[in-house]
């Protein structure tokens, strides 16, 4: 008997029924209809140069595993950075926009501990996209663009294993590092020990991560740290007897380790059987460190490196991996940007192209196909002063340092735009003179008109950028300028105190995002009001309960500080805010050298309070707000060097403080929310040395919106000294030209020159 013909029958009817129902539709109409979505390794170095791999060009430094990526795939020759520093950059990647439309324009400190900006929670990412299609999500290295509580675990990713902050990830033998936002600590690298290299840990963790997926796929974001300074490694092999100069020797050697691991991932793909079906992506997170730009060529043949807007600042390499997909050994000279990488992988998983994105997908270039081009790239830098709060400082917190637009073959570079510069800009012809150095912007001036207007329309405001518009400080570095700065002299210059930091929509009360935003307008002191939380750290919140100023409901009292980190603020029209809770630490932190803090008590006695400020040496940028004359006694005696504000509404009140043998030096006057019914108790304070506080938000911030524009002024006018209000920045701006030429207090005030 035949056995084989019916089964050959079988076959047949199975292979044209297979035809008739066709497999479910491939979005992209790139890919193999019904394939199962790849798993995405995405990986970033940090301040690697488009030269510094043997595939770009490289001599000197050894990069054989990945020449041999790029050899099974696509190498780029024409794809930018989003932008040429590390913060901006990581989140035009995530999120597919330029740096006209980041929420993050440049590096910025904000501050107090691994407080980088943070990406807004509105702001969505790839992991976001990818995790709605199904994808394990994770990322491991150095993230940068979100402090504790507003890290990736909060832009979709369901693992991490980071640096949290770009500071801290200075330090390769870090004390700790975060693993879900949470601290862990590294025992092998307390105090001056040195035993845990942090990108091993990373490699290990990663090897460790693959190994774990089975069926479901998965997307892997390594922004590993090599080769960013500081510039230190293990061992300098191969490179120990080059002869080279120590730091040279360590460059080399961190790139030749990130290209040793990167071995060990994709060796580790293919004892899994995953490779096939893993798209790897590598790329840089902008050009080179200019100290190597020469002796390595690491930014090829282009002109800058990091910080610059030239090509040698944001061309990096990047090369794409996906066996059998694409095509082995082929080189792109398509023009593209990390923006590009949203919607590339988005396409790859299967998903519909987003809406909001800057960027164009580059799956069909991948697959050998045409696909949709930029009109133009753009990017803008904003660059950071670091000592801005000096004293002697003659220059902004930060500022527009320069822009550039690349269109087709013609870039345009506009430098000198910060203060006290000529602004320039050049135009150049990158098919003839890729290392920029032929300004044709004079033959070109239709080109020139282009170039300016896409600069112009491309960028939108962001908060942070610039920073200091117009930004007054108050600078009071020991607790004896304090005490000078709050004892009354007859120019009487009027101050705000901003109730709560000065909340108003988008910007919650008793938040540091609050802080600076109040600043921006008006030299204010800041009233704050502190609670326990259940584990006892003390956090700013004005209501005891979660529910009308977070996303959160109960008491504070009754969550963990841990708890409260995972909640966000709203405005004070209801609506949601990207911003966490501070803790008190963190605030008197932020506060040095910027402004000072006002105390009030809630539900932290004021020995807590005292104790605090104490321990964090803030008697020069914090005061306490005492509700009893004995609390004041007993302030002053545990810390002479506090101010204080207490309540003396009228004379007799005076005179029963007079009796605690408290200096009037050292505290400020609360005469009350109300015109007192003698305002000689005004005359009377003045004569003891110290300056009156009349709370508006009861009574006259009500008035003023009823439109009395001077109820402000004629409050100064009658003696007061300082206007708490809940209306700060309008506070300020009735009383803005207030200040008398000359003023003895002047000297506090100082106003942060505006960038061009």
């Amino acid at each position: 008997m035949n056995y084989l013909k019916p089964i050959k029958v079988v076959g047949f009817v199975l292979y044209f029924l297979i035809g008739f129902f066709p497999a479910k539709a491939d979005p992209s109409g790139l890919g193999r209809a019904g394939d199962r979505p790849p798993n995405i390794i995405l990986i970033v170095a940090d301040d690697l140069g488009y030269g510094d791999l043997g595939c770009y060009g490289q001599q000197l430094i050894r990069t054989r595993f990945l020449d041999s990526l790029a050899g099974t795939g696509m190498r780029f020759t024409s794809f930018y950075s989003g932008s040429t520093v590390c913060a901006p950059s990581r989140e035009s990647l995530l999120t597919g926009m330029h740096t006209g439309h980041t929420f993050i324009k440049g590096n910025f400190d904000t501050g107090y501990p691994e407080g980088d900006l943070s990406i807004p929670d509105s702001t969505k990412t790839i992991a976001e996209y990818l995790r709605e299609a199904g994808y394990r999500t994770a990322v491991i290295g150095k993230w940068g663009i979100g402090s504790p509580g507003q890290g990736p675990n909060t832009q979709g990713f369901d693992y991490s294993f980071c640096y949290l902050d770009q500071i801290s990830a200075h330090n390769y033998y870090p004390p700790h590092l975060y693993e879900n936002e949470v601290k862990v600590p590294l025992p092998r690298n307390q105090g001056t020990s040195r035993g845990s290299y942090s990108h091993d840990l990373f490699v290990e963790k990663t090897l460790a991560y693959i190994g774990e997926q089975k069926e479901q796929p998965f997307f892997l974001y390594l922004p590993f740290t090599i080769p960013h300074g500081e510039h230190v490694v293990p061992d300098d092999t191969p490179y120990t007897e080059t002869g080279w100069p120590r730091k040279f020797r360590n460059y080399a050697a961190m790139i030749t380790r990130l290209d040793r691991d990167i071995g060990r991932i994709t060796r580790r793909l293919k004892e899994m059987g995953k490779d096939e079906n893993t798209l790897i992506l590598f790329t840089s997170d902008n050009g080179a460190n200019p100290a190597f730009a020469d002796f390595f060529q690491s930014n090829g043949p282009f002109r800058g490196a990091k910080r610059d807007l030239y090509e040698g600042g944001i061309r990096v390499p990047l090369i794409a991996s996906w066996p059998g997909r694409i095509a082995p050994g082929t080189v792109s000279d398509r023009v593209a940007a990390a923006w590009d990488l949203l919607p590339t992988l988005c396409e790859a998983a299967g998903l519909p192209l987003p809406e909001h994105t800057d960027g164009l997908s580059l799956l069909p270039e991948l697959f050998g196909k045409e696909g949709k081009t930029h009109g133009f790239l753009y990017w803008e830098y904003y660059a950071y002063n670091w000592n801005w709060y000096r004293e002697d400082n003659t220059r902004p917190r930060n500022w527009l340092e320069s822009q550039a637009v690349r269109m087709g073959k013609w870039k345009a570079v506009k430098t000198g735009i910060s203060v006290g510069e000529t602004e320039t800009l050049a135009l150049y012809d990158l098919s003839t003179d890729p290392g920029e150095k032929h300004d044709l912007s004079a033959d070109y001036p239709d080109l020139v008109k282009k170039a300016n207007r896409i600069m112009r329309e491309a960028s939108s405001p962001a908060i942070f950028f610039p920073y200091a518009d117009s930004l007054h400080v108050i600078r009071i570095d020991s607790p004896d300028k304090l005490k000078d700065f709050f004892r009354y002299t007859t120019d009487r210059v009027p101050l705000v105190s901003a109730h709560r930091g000065g909340a108003r929509p988008g910007f919650p009360e008793n938040c540091i995002a609050t802080f600076e935003n109040t600043l921006r307008h008006t030299p204010a002191i800041l009233e704050v009001d502190p609670r326990y939380t259940r584990d006892s750290v003390i956090v700013l919140m004005h209501d005891a309960t979660l529910d009308r100023t977070t996303n959160g409901t109960g008491k504070v009292a009754d969550h963990t500080w841990e708890e409260l980190q995972k909640l966000r603020l709203k405005d004070t029209e209801g609506n949601l805010t990207p911003y966490r809770i501070p803790s008190l630490e963190e605030a008197l932190q932020w506060a040095r050298g910027k402004t000072v803090l006002v105390l009030d008590q809630k539900d932290v006695p004021m020995e807590a309070r005292a104790r605090l400020v104490t321990r964090m040496n803030a008697e020069s940028h914090a005061m306490l707000i005492v509700y009893s004359y004995q609390d004041a006694k007993r302030c002053f005696e545990l810390n002479s060097k506090l101010m204080m504000e207490v309540m003396i509404p009228h004379a007799a009140k005076a005179a029963e403080f007079d009796s605690t043998g408290v200096p009037w030096e050292n505290i400020i006057a609360f005469v009350g929310h109300e015109r007192p019914e003698n305002r000689g108790i005004y005359q009377l304070i003045h004569q003891k040395g110290a300056m009156c506080v009349v709370g508006s938000s009861r009574i006259y911030d009500r008035k003023y919106l009823e439109g009395d524009r001077r109820i402000y002024q004629n409050l100064i006018g009658e003696g007061v000294d300082i206007i708490e209000a809940d209306l700060a920045i309008e506070t300020g701006a009735e009383l803005r030209g207030l200040h008398p030429a000359g003023s003895s207090k002047q000297a506090y005030f100082h106003k942060i020159p505006s960038a061009k």
